[in-house]
């Protein structure tokens, strides 16, 4: 038996059923074609693979760090793992036991690097959201500070406090579209190299890409209101006052 990715990279379109290969010394027929599997990561590009029955040449199939046996069971797995291991000495004595894991141990095992990965992925990702927010509203409030004098004029003139509001959001706004259209060619980009730290995640994950940018547009729509909203408090003789 072949994995899918064998039978493409040796066969191209072809039917592999009926090809014969050679491994470890012995011609082998495929009588078969398997689909791709997980065997030693759970971020493993797909590779190709050969399946071969343990009856037809044990000695040349035995691999260096020995067999891994996967049994079904239900119920306590203790007393499974001490029936398993009665059942292998009756049959060799001399036969090693080690490393019994449940699936869901093994598979804790196997994601301690990427979640270890995706918690310090989720701590920056926080942290710079947090310093784009804090960025976002001093520049926002020292640009609101800097034009006290300008937006006392404006409602000198009649500008109501609706529109100096207006105002004042729509800057803050624009430069977090203009942000926004600088980041998110960026951010594709990096998501490669991310995809292959991160399981489960593909690269241009829509779900991310869309959630993420429309929840920052919030966070850039709160920073500007309060400093919109200052603003449009100031009274025009004292901001005409003001130095």
């Amino acid at each position: 038996m072949v994995n899918e990715a064998f039978a493409r990279k040796l066969f191209g379109g072809r039917n592999a059923v009926g090809e014969h290969v050679t491994s470890a010394g012995e011609t082998y027929e495929i009588v078969g074609v398997v689909r791709n599997t997980l065997t030693t990561t759970v971020n493993q590009i797909d590779e190709p693979i050969v399946y071969r029955a343990l009856n037809q040449n044990m000695a040349t199939a035995a691999p260096y760090m020995g067999f891994s046996l996967m049994v079904r069971y239900a119920g306590d797995s203790a007393e499974l793992a001490l029936a398993a291991r009665r059942e292998i000495g009756g049959l060799d004595p001399a036969l090693a036991v080690f490393d019994e894991q449940t699936m869901e141990e093994h598979l804790s095992d196997a994601l301690i690097l990427p979640r270890t990965a995706a918690a310090i992925f989720g701590v920056f990702g926080f942290a710079g959201l947090l310093l784009a927010s804090v960025g976002l509203y001093g520049v926002t409030s020292y640009a609101v500070s800097s034009r006290t004098r300008e937006i006392g004029i404006r409602l000198a003139l009649g500008a109501t406090h609706r529109g100096v509001r207006r105002m004042i959001v729509g800057q803050g706004m624009t430069l977090s579209a203009l942000a926004l259209a600088v980041g998110l060619p960026a951010a594709l980009a990096a998501s490669k190299i991310a995809a292959r730290v991160l399981y489960g995640i593909a690269p241009h994950d829509w779900v991310t890409f869309t959630v993420v940018p429309c929840f920052l547009a919030c966070v850039a729509l709160a920073t500007c209101w309060f400093p919109a909203r200052r603003a449009a408090a100031i009274e025009p003789q004292a901001a005409l006052r003001h130095e």
